[in-house]
């Protein structure tokens, strides 16, 4: 098969791949003697360094590599990319043996000439200035061979901090998952001359820190915060960021693990505040800028995002971050052309970086152009470091499965959870769903407990658990989920995207399980996420389904309590079981909790929308209380707090519906028609919905408007059957309405609803049943007048 042959070409394990590495082995003569090994010895170049760079590394076939690892004492055996790897980890450590040595050597040599005391012994001290300046040069070489990768703060890493098992990087150390790189060394002037004048200066200068903090403890601190993150403990890591800032004023990847941090714990404007002050002191830094954008992505606010990321692509065109992120986002809205043009532009940029790669695949995926798919995955798997594999392995059985082979594709998943421990969260998803979209539920859910078994173990390790696990009276504690503390649990780490893979469980076991089954996952997962907002909303959303209004009313409480830094979902969620519940005056007054926690803060966690929401939930629940006049002035607010933009149109449409059946009611049927009509403008769909028509139908017959009325059923008629088509017949509508143009991109309106039918596996319309309305949240909203 095609997949498999070119994963063979390209290092693969698969069983296929070990099947023809034996079959060619078999013909080898295992044991090799003297003279073949010498004869192997005279292919590797006289010119040949004992200390190679990766460049000449690459240069040699797989006979020479076998020698020279021989000859250094090394691993002979192997495919060509172990011996690779073998032999350029080798080369690693012995230059920074190097550097170390030529390090202490330099400082030997400044410690004697101050204990000689003064200019009148430099004079009588006779220095080996070749020597010094050849120390200078192979440091400076190896700042610049040593890049981004394993360099301290000062481009100086000594043996105990590559050997050091905690971390093999600052950047790991830091934990940004790649979205932050170091900058290049920049290139040092080698034509100086080192005579006793500079030698003296050079000693003032070790002498003479440039800061509080020397080299070392701004390694610790680094590996500090990253130690207490792992354990849980976000405030102890957030207070040694903050002292890490002052010691690296100017290390703005610091400022960005600060600001996700707090962004993680729903601090939006605290984030936010960060990065702009920040980028006062450097506007045009691309790192901050980056980060900025996703932010506002996370936020929702998805036209700003994507003005920071063009904006970060200006600042650096040579920094990838911003290249992946826009055209991933212009992906995930349905602009395929747009996207590919963001990544090539990018990959012309940045031809080895391996997300860009990974990137160009998921577009042409989506776009059915399987080869190119491929191609882009098999490119970017030779250029990425060892734990993406897993992400190209499993993206490559999108392709395989793509292509109706099923059983390759289930064979890539499976390889691809055999990279990093199995710590491979979208992984394990894709392989359990498969089985699901197949039928075979034992085997999914046996994916899902393996996989979270190993990972429960890694969290004991990093942060044991209280010796006492909770049982099901002590889930339903009101203390136990209302503490903010949390102490009792064992916190997540930062960028844990685990969550993802207890919410997948709970699904399937919600429409193959039982209710009781979904429940037992829910408490699990809340136990290792506790702070997880959108996780409590899910699981109050099951308790309501089944009945269970006590204990989804209590997870509903808790989730406004995690709600953060301005979020509104949780708090429009409890209104809106309440209502359901005609019991008005408990949701007017949770309304009133989640306004005052939007306002109470610079900026709401879920966007605009969110608040708009909010207030339009409001206005409906005042006027099922009677107060018209209250109700008029919450959906006015509504409007007013709704972005301009096109994206936003589909709440604006919302609202302008709700005020025309408020001016129904309220006898104006001149303004309720005024109303519908700017409704059915900013409407998702061209013609708007069935209910928009059925109402203007009942405007038109209290208008004694017979015709209008005749008519506007008659679209109401037509809108309820395209509806009844699902998702399939709204992207037809969608897609309809572009007309001749249909090179350009999607409207804003289009691309806002269409995140759930992007970058998606290719079976996972088979297993995540949607409502079968791309507008549901339309629909949601204008259902709360029939309560």
């Amino acid at each position: 098969k095609f997949v498999a042959a070119s994963l063979l070409k390209n290092g693969s394990t698969t069983q296929l791949g070990r099947e023809l590495t034996s079959r060619r082995s078999s013909h080898t003569n295992v044991d090799r003697n003297l003279a073949d090994i010498e004869e192997e010895n005279s292919l590797v170049p006289s010119s040949f360094p004992w200390v190679p760079t990766e460049s000449q590394i690459n240069t040699l076939k797989v006979v020479q590599l076998r020698a020279v690892c021989a000859e250094r004492g090394l691993i002979r055996t192997g495919k060509k990319a172990e011996l690779h790897q073998r032999l350029l980890l080798w080369a690693n450590i012995e230059g920074r043996k190097r550097v170390k040595d030529r390090l202490m050597g330099l400082k030997d040599l400044i410690e004697t000439s101050k204990s000689k005391g003064g200019s009148s012994t430099l004079d009588n001290l006779e220095y080996d200035v070749d020597a010094l300046t050849n120390k200078r040069k192979a440091l400076r070489k190896e700042k610049r061979r040593g890049g981004s990768n394993e360099k301290g703060i000062l481009g100086l890493v000594d043996e105990s901090y590559f050997s050091n098992t905690t971390s093999s990087s600052i950047e790991t150390l830091i934990g940004e998952d790649e979205d932050e790189a170091y900058d290049e060394a920049e290139d040092y002037d080698g034509g100086s001359i080192v005579d006793e004048a500079s030698i003296s200066q050079l000693s003032k200068t070790f002498n003479a820190p440039a800061s509080t903090y020397s080299n070392r403890e701004v390694r610790e601190m680094y590996i500090e915060a990253k130690a207490l993150d792992q354990e849980g403990d976000r405030e102890k890591s957030k207070e040694v960021l903050r002292k890490l800032r002052e010691a690296t004023p100017h290390d703005m990847r610091v400022v960005r693990r600060l600001a996700r941090m707090e962004q993680e714990d729903g601090n939006i404007s605290a984030a936010r505040g960060l990065l702009q002050r920040a980028l006062r002191g450097e506007p045009g830094n691309a790192h901050l800028l980056q980060g900025l954008g996703q932010l506002e992505r996370q936020a929702g606010n998805d036209a700003t995002a994507m003005n920071h990321f063009r904006q970060a692509i200006k600042a650096n065109p040579s920094f990838a971050n911003p290249y992946h992120a826009l055209g991933t986002l212009e992906h995930t809205h349905g602009n395929i052309k747009a996207a590919l043009a963001v990544i090539k532009d990018g990959l012309r940029k940045c031809p080895q970086n391996h997300r860009l790669h990974h990137a160009l695949g998921d577009v042409y995926l989506d776009a059915n152009m399987l080869d190119f798919a491929e191609e882009s995955y098999l490119e970017g798997l030779q250029h990425g470091p060892e734990w993406s594999k897993a992400f190209f392995y499993t993206s490559l059985s999108f392709v395989s499965y793509a292509k109706g082979q099923v059983q390759e594709s289930r064979t890539l998943l499976r390889q691809s959870l055999e990279i990093n421990g199995g710590m491979h969260a979208q992984g394990v998803i894709a392989l359990a769903q498969l089985e699901e979209s197949e039928g075979n539920i034992h085997a999914a859910r046996e994916v899902y407990r393996d996989a979270i078994s190993r990972y429960e173990r890694r969290r004991r390790k990093r942060s044991p658990f209280r010796s006492k696990s909770p049982g099901e009276e002590d889930m339903f504690d009101s203390p136990s989920l209302v503490d903010e503390d949390g102490k009792q649990y064992s916190r997540s780490y930062s960028g844990d995207k685990w969550v993802n893979v207890f919410k997948s469980w709970a699904r399937m076991e919600e429409i193959h399980g039982t209710y009781e089954t979904a429940h037992i996952v829910f408490s699990k997962a809340a136990r290792l996420f506790p702070n997880s907002m959108n996780l409590l909303i899910q699981w109050a959303d099951l308790q309501s389904d089944h009945g269970e209004d006590e204990k989804g009313r209590l997870l509903y409480e808790a989730a406004c309590h995690r709600a953060g830094d301005g979020s509104a979902k949780p708090f429009q969620a409890l209104a809106e079981f309440e209502m359901k519940r005609r019991n008005f005056v408990k949701a007017q007054s949770i309304l009133y909790r989640g306004a005052q926690c939007a306002a109470s803060s610079n900026g709401i966690a879920d966007g605009k929308n969110g608040l708009a929401r909010l207030f339009h939930t409001w206005g409906v629940c005042e006027y099922h209380l009677g107060n018209e006049s209250k109700a008029q002035q919450l959906l006015e607010d509504a409007l007013r707090v709704t972005g301009p933009g096109e994206a936003d149109s589909t709440m604006r449409s919302l609202i302008l519906y709700s005020m025309a059946r408020l001016e129904v009611l309220r006898g104006e049927h001149l303004l309720a028609q005024h109303c519908i009509g700017l409704s059915l403008k900013e409407n998702l769909f061209p013609g708007g919905n069935s209910l928009i028509w059925k109402l203007w139908a009942e405007i038109a017959e209290k208008m004694e408007n017979k015709v209008l009325e005749k008519r506007c059923k008659e679209q109401a008629l037509l809108r309820w059957e395209e509806e009844r088509g699902g998702t399939v017949s709204d992207l037809s509508r969608l897609l309809g309405a572009r007309g001749s143009d249909s090179s350009s991109r999607l409207p804003e309106r289009t691309g806002s609803v269409m995140k759930d039918m992007f970058r998606k596996t290719p079976w996972s319309s088979k297993v995540c049943h949607t409502s079968g309305r791309m507008d549901r949240v339309w629909y949601q909203g204008a259902n709360l007048w029939k309560l």
